[in-house]
C-alpha cells in the first residue's frame, strides 16, 4: 500500500497577524459657520470653500480572523481585521494654516472568494465594510517655535467600504502566509469644528466642513487555522 498523500485543505477557522504600510488622502471642504453668543439666539453663515487636501502615510499592524470554506477549486470565506495604525499627515490649508490628520484604528468585516492554484496557494479578492478613527486638526504655523495651540481638533470614527487582492500560501496544513492590498473609501460626511478662542471670547464659534478619506494598505502576515480533525489525506 502507498503511503498516504496529504491533501491540502482551506476550510476551517483562522486567526493571526498581519504588518504593513498605509497612505491616503483627506479632502476638506468648508460649508459654512455658527456664531453662537452666551445668551440669545445665533447665527449661521453657509458658504463653500474648497480648504485643504492632506496626504498622510504610516504604518499599521494588527490581528485578522474568519473561516474559509473550499468547494474543489473555490474558497469561500468571512474574515474580520483589526489594527492600530500611525498614518498621518499635514500641508498647508487657507495659505496661513496648518491642517493635519492622524489615524489609529482601522477595522473592516469582509467577504472573500478565492481560487486554489498549485495545490497549496490561493489568489483571492474581498470587500465589505470598513471603519476608520481619525483625528482631524487645524493650528498655526509654529516655524520651528514652541506651539501655540490647536485652532480646533475633532476625533471621528469614518465609515465606508473596502475592496483588496491578496494571495496566500499553506506553509503546512495549519500555518500560511500571506501578502495583500487593500483599497479604502470612505464616505462624505458634514462635521461641526468648535474653534478653540479662549475662555475670554464673548460668543462660540463653529465651522463646517465636508470630509472625505481614502486610503491604500498593502500588508503581509500569518494565519493559523485550527484543524481539530487533523490533516485531511487521501490512500489510494
Amino acid at each position: 500500500m502507498a503511503a498516504p498523500i496529504q491533501v491540502w485543505s482551506w476550510t476551517g477557522l483562522y486567526g493571526g497577524v498581519h504588518v504593513g504600510a498605509g497612505w491616503g488622502t483627506t479632502e476638506s471642504t468648508l460649508t459654512g459657520a455658527s456664531i453662537t453668543p452666551p445668551a440669545g439666539p445665533g447665527a449661521a453663515f453657509p458658504f463653500t470653500l474648497p480648504f485643504s487636501q492632506t496626504s498622510s502615510s504610516g504604518f499599521l499592524g494588527g490581528v485578522q480572523s474568519g473561516a474559509n470554506w473550499q468547494s474543489g477549486w473555490a474558497v469561500f470565506g468571512v474574515q474580520g481585521d483589526f489594527a492600530g495604525a500611525d498614518i498621518k499627515g499635514t500641508s498647508p490649508c487657507l495659505v496661513v494654516l496648518g491642517c493635519s490628520t492622524k489615524t489609529d484604528w482601522l477595522a473592516s468585516v469582509t467577504g472573500r472568494i478565492g481560487a486554489v492554484v498549485l495545490d497549496r496557494g490561493l489568489v483571492y479578492a474581498k470587500g465589505g465594510a470598513a471603519w476608520m478613527n481619525s483625528t482631524h486638526t487645524v493650528g498655526l504655523p509654529t516655524f520651528g517655535a514652541p506651539a501655540v495651540g490647536d485652532l480646533t481638533s475633532r476625533e471621528i470614527t469614518h465609515f465606508g467600504w473596502t475592496v483588496g487582492l491578496g494571495t496566500e500560501w499553506m506553509i503546512t496544513n495549519n500555518w500560511s502566509a500571506f501578502i495583500e492590498y487593500n483599497y479604502y473609501e470612505f464616505d462624505k460626511k458634514n462635521y461641526g469644528f468648535p474653534l478653540n478662542l479662549g475662555a475670554a471670547a464673548p460668543f462660540a464659534v463653529t465651522v463646517n466642513a465636508d470630509l472625505k478619506n481614502t486610503l491604500s494598505v498593502a500588508k503581509v502576515g500569518l494565519n493559523y487555522k485550527f484543524d481539530w480533525g487533523g490533516p485531511v489525506v487521501a490512500r489510494y
